[in-house]
């Protein structure tokens, strides 16, 4: 089935934006507010079981959490804090988070008997139901020799700050329609080809840092899907890109990404199957944000300029367990997965647990 330097004072201290905000596709640092348009993990036993003409449902649920956010160099990520006072220098805070998603991701697919260049073609469909939640927390990294007292009023006025960016929503996300293009290559492999594309439908608010919609911009998600079952073996892996446009409602250009998904799993009995998946993500470009033509006030109330750290590219790996319960050959798939990322950049790093149900109508 296929799824396919604000200024800082000693009185008022606003940290500037180095936020996360959890998705159904990601969880990153990198990309605006952290997210990027493709739940990472999603593919699975779906990717080789069978997929014949007609209508399928397909309803993942996902919880994913994490309390590390890390930086450029795989460490705890760090933040600018501008000099409060003259002769004092510049602070970076390290940034400590605990974020949590929950999300529905219900998909629609038909395939037709109808054939264009060898292929199935069909159409699928996605419109995901997402509840974020994130918080943060400060500790300054202050220069040898700065002072004890200035310290002790600087320090809780930049917690203050940080913690002030966490926050919770609940509501729609984005949909997403994608046409497909499904070759069975021989009697064990097949492949599948999805154009997708993403529009701004989501809830979403330039000035929050959660939200379930990605922001006001576009994403072209071309992917090509490989299955091949073997003797008692599956093994499936869905490459994805991702091209953004920029959100035309604060400037920010979150960069391309590539995902891969990929599962190894075997049959333990007629029906069952055990195995290994995971992913990997990376950011093919750099983020950058524009706000010519933006007032002060309005970048003021968009939360200022992004920081942006050697361009906020992100990357991460996942891996973990995964059972699936076929019925009947493909009368429906239960699977549940639990995935534990390592090596992240520039992003949360956490675990996640997938159970996806997925039936013919």
């Amino acid at each position: 089935m296929v799824s396919v330097n604000r200024s800082v004072s000693v009185l008022s201290i606003r940290a500037s934006v180095l936020v996360l905000a959890v998705s159904a596709a990601t969880q990153v640092m990198a990309a605006e507010n952290g997210v990027q348009r493709y739940a990472p993990g999603i593919g699975g036993s779906d990717m080789t079981s069978p997929l014949v003409p007609g209508v399928y449902v397909q309803l993942p649920i996902v919880t994913y959490h994490a309390n590390k956010l890390k930086g450029d160099d795989g460490n705890n990520a760090t933040m600018a804090t501008p000099a409060p006072q003259a002769g004092l220098p510049n602070l970076r805070s390290e940034i400590s988070s605990k974020a949590d998603m929950y999300a529905l991701l219900p998909r629609l697919t038909y395939l037709s008997s109808t054939r264009w260049l060898g292929a199935n073609v069909g159409l699928t469909a996605m419109l995901p139901l997402i509840r974020t939640k994130a918080s943060f927390a400060a500790t300054p990294l202050y220069s040898v020799g700065t002072p004890a007292g200035l310290q002790a009023v600087v320090t809780p006025k930049v917690q203050a700050g940080v913690s002030a960016e966490g926050g919770s929503d609940f509501g729609i996300g984005d949909v997403e329609v994608a046409p497909l293009l499904h070759w069975e290559i021989g009697d064990h492999q097949a492949v599948t080809l999805a154009s997708t594309v993403i529009l701004p439908t989501g809830d979403y608010k330039a000035s929050q840092r959660t939200n379930p919609g990605y922001g006001n911009f576009v994403t072209f998600r071309p992917s090509v899907q490989y299955a091949f079952i073997g003797d008692g073996w599956d093994l499936g892996g869905r490459a994805v890109f991702s091209f953004n446009t920029r959100n035309k409602d604060n400037g920010y250009y979150s960069g391309n990404m590539f995902n891969l998904d990929y599962q190894l799993m075997k049959f333990v009995s007629e029906d069952v199957r055990l195995g290994l998946q995971g992913y990997f993500v990376r950011q093919l470009n750099k983020d950058t944000q524009n706000l010519d033509g933006y007032s002060a006030t309005q970048i003021t109330a968009l939360g200022g300029a992004r920081e942006i750290i050697n361009g906020n590219k992100s990357s991460v790996n996942a891996a973990g367990p995964a059972v699936a319960w076929l019925r009947n050959g493909g009368e429906f798939l239960l699977e549940g997965k639990f995935l534990k990322e390592f090596d992240a950049r520039n992003r949360t790093e956490g675990q996640a647990f997938w159970l996806t149900l997925s039936k013919p109508l």
